[in-house]
């Protein structure tokens, strides 16, 4: 039987891709495509100690009880952050947004499974309640984007129409390319000053990546 404290580069390796993950605001990581079946294996392997080792005042029965519990959450951590994501992105491509493929080819096989299903699901619910009511866009005259809408608005030409709310920042740390909740993808450099969707920019702002301009934001 091995040592559990021999098993440490597996939950070593996990911890550096939840990190990963978390650090990568609005943008999918790539996996090792290995990654949950070694975590498996690993969470197997540990729990051969409790057939050895009955009491649970013994280090190695401890031992392996804490990496156990610490590869569990690091894996639900993993996913929820992942299936967050996913669905954000189904919900976009449901609405007709133009995404990013790199994002399609980050996905593991079931990631890719459920993209296609809450894309699908989206799109039916969307055709159910709308697609009798929202004429056919014919030449001239095609769907009105969240941009283009924003546009408008501002000149008084659609009614109805409001602008997208976004928030005014500077950026005070460089972060990789990430996908908003506007469906458009953002490179942030150090001084820049952007634009952002509220609901990105609070969370750059809890991590001191971005400095809001606007007073009260």
């Amino acid at each position: 039987m091995s040592d559990p404290g021999d098993h440490s580069a597996v939950l070593d390796g996990l911890q550096l891709v939840v990190a990963g993950e978390r650090d990568a605001v609005g943008s999918l990581t790539a996996l090792p495509p290995d990654l949950f079946v070694r975590a498996g294996e690993e969470i197997g392997t540990l729990r051969q100690v409790f057939s050895v080792c009955t009491d649970p005042m013994t280090e190695p029965f401890r031992t392996a009880t804490e990496r156990i519990d610490a590869l569990q959450q690091h894996l639900e951590d993993l996913v929820r952050m992942r299936s967050q994501k996913i669905l954000l992105l189904a919900l976009l491509r449901a609405e007709g947004r133009t995404l990013d493929r790199e994002h399609q080819k980050r996905m593991l096989p079931a990631e890719q499974a459920l993209y296609d299903d809450v894309q699908g699901a989206v799109d039916r619910y969307r055709r159910a309640l709308i697609g009798g009511v929202l004429p056919v866009g014919t030449a001239g005259d095609g769907p009105v984007t969240a941009e283009c809408a924003a546009a408008a608005a501002a000149m008084e030409m659609y009614p109805g129409a409001t602008a997208v709310p976004l928030d005014l920042a500077r950026v005070l740390s460089p972060v990789e390319p990430f996908l908003g909740f506007d469906g458009r993808t953002y490179a942030l450099e150090a001084e820049d000053v952007v634009t952002l969707p509220p609901e990105n920019a609070a969370v750059l702002r809890e991590r001191n990546i971005i400095l809001s301009i606007l007073p009260g934001k």
